[in-house]
This record gives structure tokens, sequence and C-alpha cells, in this order.
């Protein structure tokens, strides 16, 4: 199993829970730069992976066919922020999956720099949010938060070019569960992201409660 385990913004009083007992529960830690492992050197010695500029993708390729090999080991993958948002770890899932499509992946999300960055200037979000880099003129992950109408929301998203749909309903409660097919109508506690079909690296773990 590898973990992709977000450390959030930087301060040790931030780390969740969870990120610290697969940190200290693992066979392995590793780090992608001093900054992430400056952050838990306390909790335990982790390995450090450089990864250069010019030189990331070899790196990436190297380590994920290493880890290939390693499924029936615990490693733990740690980097700033969360994994899931312009992460290093996508790069060593992509090459893990294309060595060993079956390896099983999960996600232990970090409290992210949008949340910090708003927080620390009293940003509230009611409406409609762009999340995005210097990109702006093309979006290809869609994130609808209380996602209930369903059928009209894929629609609308169809028109847009998304192709893909997850539903996440009841993350981390009783009756957690996770749609490939969409369902009509959803509960308020309810996710729909969508994407354009790009590089798939395969089915998440689910954790059904």
């Amino acid at each position: 199993m590898l973990y992709g385990v977000g450390l959030g913004p930087g301060d040790r009083k931030l780390l969740t829970l969870r990120a610290i007992e697969i940190i200290k529960s693992s066979d392995e830690v590793i780090v992608p730069g001093k900054l992430a492992y400056d952050l838990i050197k306390h909790l335990r010695e982790p390995r450090l992976v450089e990864f250069p500029m010019g030189e990331s993708e070899d790196v990436a390729r190297k380590l994920g066919k290493e880890l290939s090999e390693r499924m029936d080991e615990e490693i733990a993958f740690c980097c700033l922020g969360d994994p899931i948002f312009y992460s290093t770890f996508h790069h060593v899932v992509e090459e893990l999956r294309k060595c060993n499509p079956q390896a099983q992946v999960e996600i232990i999300p970090g409290i992210t720099s949008m949340s910090c960055a708003l927080a620390k200037t009293l940003i509230f979000v009611n409406e409609s949010m762009l999340l995005t880099t210097q990109d702006f003129h093309e979006v290809n992950v869609a994130v609808v938060l209380k996602a209930k109408n369903l059928g009209k929301i894929k629609e609308e998203l169809s028109k847009m070019g998304f192709n893909r749909f997850k539903l996440v309903e009841k993350m981390f409660l009783e009756g957690e569960r996770i749609y490939d097919e969409i369902p009509e109508k959803a509960g308020y506690f309810s996710v729909l992201i969508a994407d354009k079909g790009g590089v798939d690296v395969g089915k998440c773990v689910r954790n059904e409660k």
C-alpha cells in the first residue's frame, strides 16, 4: 500500500492525527524535499528523495518502479499541502500504476494552502469559487459542493466538455459511498467531481463505513 500523506501548510500543529498515525506506523516514509523533511523529522527519520527541476520525471519514474515492487509494504509519501493539489505525488502514482496497475493507493488529506489563505484573510466562500494556477484559459476539473440535483448538474458540465464523473457522499461519516455511476439525486453532504478524461491512475481505495 502506498499512502500519499498531506502535511498541511508547514506548521506542525496543523498535521492531522491520521497523518501522524500513518507516518509512525508505515514501514518507510519518503519526503520530496527539505521542508517536508524538517516538518516530520521529530516523528521519525524519513527518506529524503529530491526532485530537481528538469529531472523530476526521471526521479518519479525510478521511484514509481521501485515502489511497484514493494506493494507488500506500507509506504508513506509525505508532501506539504494536500497530495491531490499540484503535487509531486501525482507523478509518482502515475509511474507506479504503469508498472503495477493493481497497486493500492490511499490519500491522507492535508490542510490546503487555499483554506489557510482564506482563513488568514477572513474571506468566506459562499458562492462559486475559481481555483487555478496561472492558466486561466482552461479548466480540467470541476468540484461541485452540496450536489443534490445531479442530473441537471451533470448535464450542464457535459456541455462544458466534462466527461468523467465521480460522486462522494457522506465523506468520513457513517454510510460513506463513492459512486462511479452517478444517480439522479444525492443528499446534502455530497460532492460531485468531474474532469475531462485525463490520465486515469486507477481506482481509489474505498473505505465504506
